[in-house]
């Protein structure tokens, strides 16, 4: 889970796969640690109809089990049962727990749009690109879409611009990062902008916009940057190298290497594209 939990119960040899992120867990103390970072998806996470079945099967906590799902039977809601979860070991204290608690209360006074959001930032923070994908485009299309702040409003339209730049659509997310930038005035949106109109090969906008954003000096420096990195390191990377190779084994009766370069070039952008 990308930290070391110290764990005393027992592991189990079939992990507990939470369907919102992804995620697994082997014990008590990692089930705790998740849903104690996951405050966005804690509702759904708890609602799994495996879960307390594989607290009692897998963890060998036969009473826990019960009293989960007594709780759930008796619908007492959502904090009860996460308190229940939490005091079946001691990986936190009272006082986190407590803390908690109060991070749930604040995420269900949000409104319903803001929840959406967090909702949909979660999926993206855990890779979830599809679902991810989805949530902000719902959110965009919701009437209550209003009601979120401006800065939230521009990171909506900036992290589906990211989906749609991972797609290969620049033309569409260079779209979305400049009315990010226009709605949050994050300057992050703004460098975002610029490099999907030029990587998107759209330079008569590129050149344009160079021109009416001529005093955002820190993005324009930014970019150069970026682009003399770039072109200084082509000549250097795998790929740059397999292609050049490439052109020399085509001319000559080596077609077998040939071949088999190309092929494993091609499926190492496609794994590296899609990664």
């Amino acid at each position: 889970m990308g930290q070391l939990i110290y764990c005393i119960g027992n592991k189990a040899k079939t992990p507990f796969y939470f369907q919102s992120t992804g995620m697994e867990v082997f014990t008590m103390e990692e089930l705790c640690y998740y849903l104690y970072h996951n405050v966005e998806t804690l509702e759904e996470d708890l609602a799994e109809q495996q879960l307390i079945p594989w607290i009692r099967d897998e963890l060998g906590m036969t009473e826990r089990a019960d009293f989960l799902q007594q709780i759930v039977n008796q619908k007492s809601g959502i904090k009860d049962l996460v308190v229940s979860v939490f005091v079946s070991t001691d990986y936190y204290t009272q006082e986190e727990i407590n803390h908690l608690i109060g991070q749930i209360d604040e995420y269900f006074e949000l409104l319903p749009i803001e929840r959406k959001k967090r909702h949909a930032d979660a999926f993206l923070r855990y890779g979830k690109i599809r679902e991810a994908s989805l949530e902000y485009r719902n959110i965009l299309d919701d009437r209550d879409f209003v009601n979120l702040s401006a800065r939230e409003q521009g990171t909506t339209y900036h992290n589906l611009a990211v989906l749609l730049a991972r797609d290969g659509m620049l033309r569409q997310a260079a779209k979305y990062f400049l009315v990010a930038y226009q709605k949050g005035g994050e300057k992050e949106s703004l460098c975002q902008y610029l490099y999907a109109l030029k990587l998107g090969g759209m330079e008569k906008e590129f050149n344009q916009e160079l021109q009416n954003y001529y005093q955002e000096t820190d993005v324009l420096h930014r970019l150069e940057n970026q682009f003399f990195f770039i072109e200084e390191n082509r000549e250097f990377s795998p790929d740059y190298v397999n292609v050049l190779r490439l052109m020399e084994l085509k001319d000559k009766e080596n077609d077998e290497d040939f071949w088999w370069l190309l092929d494993e070039t091609i499926q190492r952008l496609k794994n590296e594209y899609r990664a």
